[in-house]
């Protein structure tokens, strides 16, 4: 006899506890190994060193983990063309149609033309795909009935297909099976085989249960969904290649209970095209780290969409939380969407979006990270934003980051119309009390054809720099607030045209200076600020622009400030903003004395009154 052993899985940041087939691991581990006897083949778990698993957000059992299978035990299903040799009990076959019908280790290998069907009760079906190609022209390649589980493992070095025909043989009542792999109870799949999956019919692998995934290389190419589960969906690794032509690369869709509806993805490499939406969650949707691409539709540059049909790259119908990773996602609507909250604390993100490049309908938060939007109608979106960290580049043919409703003055609302958003009313000269915007730290760029920051409510910084290159229409402005903007630290610098300027507040501790020129300054003209003889930055807008506010730490109530433009700054640019450096060959706009918490003047020192549309209002 010859007992094949995996003893270890591996997948980045994961080591495995192969241990007790009945203990839930949730960022746990366990001692335990067991032996589970069903009928007359066993289902083993492996005997190997103690190792741990670190999983976060997925719900697992130590069994999932386990791809071991005793080989002298299994039963044996060899398959050539429409007929099956079975060695072992627990099967019954007939042309085209394998069943099983009691719990244990079934190791599949040939070619079948036919279907495989599992029917055992409330026991639990450990199956081996150890180089096997199934084929159903009629219906599901692999169909599973009820079991307690059907734990799925993806041989060592094997390569194993599955497929289905583009039309069932359903009866008019009947609308199941509708996937390639098709299980009314909970499915795992582990192993470090490959799997290649072709729904023709509908679903490429589908679930009315929880669905756990542990690892392996898994492809498919569904004319739907490419994975489906309705409870819950747990990833703790492996290599995924999804393609869903009219569907969602990965769905799970319980509507009914919300403690239900959910993904946890702990790792795991992913390529996705969805004719639909990316991934998307009924509920929560949490990410401990992951590689991602994701193209949705025909990417942000998709003309003329329905919409009425969703094509997000990230959606959660709850809350929506990404540890680490990189993300790279190209969608015709928005990049990472959720209809309550969004928690980013770090990664990287490359977003490119026919609408916003991230959109919370209420709380928005970043903790650190690297985020690019390269393309947006609005590129980050919410009744409440915060930016504590991280590096970002905000790229939005509207605003670029918007507290709580488009920009007052935009004629449209995006191609897929206005978005939701918690919190009270707001619009026009009124405060909206629970749209906010909180800066305290971090490095943020924002490249805006409408409003640059823009706030229903109020706008807050202690910390951080937020560089605005605004409109260069008169209709918008780079700063838009109907409250207050309270600046209390950090380095501000917003350009844009000079019809709908606001500076910051008069309730703020750090002064800032708004400097209208005489004349309309070039794209990349180099500003350069001095104060109290002291060279503090340099920075070149990207458009043109006739008004520009600074407000800088070094910036007191009295100071001196000097403000040229074109030369060189000796120092290295970051985004266009050179910190400190040796300013020359510069052209002389004035000396202005800050007398005020807002000095609003034009170049010749003249005070110009600016749009303060804030009312009553604070923190």
């Amino acid at each position: 006899m010859r007992k094949i052993t995996k003893k270890t899985l591996f997948y980045t940041g994961m080591l495995v506890l192969l241990a007790g087939c009945s203990t839930e691991t949730t960022g746990q581990s366990s001692n335990q190994a067991t032996t589970d006897a069903t009928n007359t083949s066993t289902y083993q778990t492996s005997n190997s060193s103690e190792q741990t698993t670190e999983t976060k957000y997925g719900n697992y059992k130590n069994e999932d983990f386990d791809a071991s299978y005793d080989e002298s035990n299994a039963a044996a299903i060899s398959f050539s063309k429409s007929e099956a040799t079975v060695k072992g009990e627990g099967v019954t076959t007939s042309e085209g149609l394998v069943t099983i019908s009691s719990g244990g280790t079934y190791l599949l290998s040939g070619s079948f033309e036919g279907q495989v069907v599992i029917d055992a009760g409330e026991e639990t079906v450990h199956l081996v795909l150890n180089g096997v190609s199934i084929k159903n022209p009629t219906s599901s390649a692999i169909y599973v009935k009820q079991a307690d589980k059907v734990i799925t493992t993806l041989a060592s070095d094997t390569k194993n297909s599955l497929e289905d025909g583009a039309d069932y043989n359903l009866s008019s009542e009947e609308d199941e099976p509708d996937a390639t792999f098709f299980s009314k109870d909970d499915l795992t799949i582990n192993g470090t085989g490959e799997l290649t999956v072709k729904g023709n019919y509908n679903n490429g692998i589908r679930t009315k249960d929880d669905l756990v995934i542990v690892s392996g290389t898994i492809t498919i190419d569904a004319v739907n969904n490419a994975l489906k589960a309705k409870d819950s969906l747990s990833i703790a690794g492996g290599t995924f290649d999804l393609s869903a032509a009219s569907g969602d690369g990965i769905q799970v869709n319980n509507t009914e209970d919300t403690e239900k509806g959910w993904i946890g993805i702990d790792d795991g490499t992913f390529s996705i095209q969805a004719g639909n939406d990316g991934i998307q969650a009924e509920t929560d949707l949490k990410i401990a780290t992951a590689a991602l691409s994701i193209k949705t539709g025909e990417g942000a540059a998709m003309s003329n969409p329905d919409s009425e049909t969703s094509y997000k790259g990230l959606k959660a119908g709850n809350a929506l939380i990404i540890d680490d990773g990189t993300y790279k996602i190209d969608s015709a609507d928005d990049s990472i969407h959720s209809n309550n909250t969004i928690t980013l604390s770090n990664g990287t993100y490359d977003l490119a979006s026919g609408d916003d490049g991230i959109h919370a309908d209420n709380d928005l938060s970043i903790t650190d990270g690297k985020i690019t939007v390269s393309t947006s109608y609005e590129g980050l979106e919410a009744s409440t934003i915060t930016i504590a960290g991280g590096e970002h580049l905000i790229t939005a043919s509207d605003d670029g980051i918007n507290a709580g409703g488009g920009s007052d003055s935009s004629e449209g609302e995006g191609q897929f119309g206005a978005d939701s958003f918690g919190g009270g009313p707001g619009g026009g000269d009124q405060a909206d009390e629970s749209k906010l915007i909180t800066i305290t730290g971090g490095f943020t760029v924002v490249h805006a054809q409408g409003d640059g920051i823009d706030s229903n409510g109020h706008i807050k910084m202690t910390s951080g720099t937020l560089l605005v290159d605004g409109p260069t229409n008169g209709g918008n402005g780079a700063l838009d607030y109907n409250g207050e903007f309270v600046q209390e630290g950090g380095i501000l610098i917003a350009a844009g045209s000079d019809g709908m300027v606001q500076a910051t507040s008069d309730t703020s501790t750090q002064p800032s200076l708004s400097l209208y020129f005489n004349q309309t300054q070039q794209a990349n003209t180099l500003v350069n600020l001095v104060v109290d003889d002291k060279q503090v930055l340099s920075y070149s807008p990207s458009k043109e622009f006739k008004n520009i506010v600074i407000s800088t730490p070094e910036m007191k109530d009295g100071s001196t400030v000097t403000i040229s433009t074109s030369g060189k700054n000796s120092g290295t640019a970051s985004n266009n903003l050179s910190l400190g450096g040796t300013y020359t060959e510069g052209t002389l706009i004035g000396t202005y004395t800050l007398v005020d918490t807002i000095t609003s003047i034009d170049q010749d020192g003249n005070a110009v009154s600016e749009n303060q549309m804030g009312g009553p209002g604070g923190f």
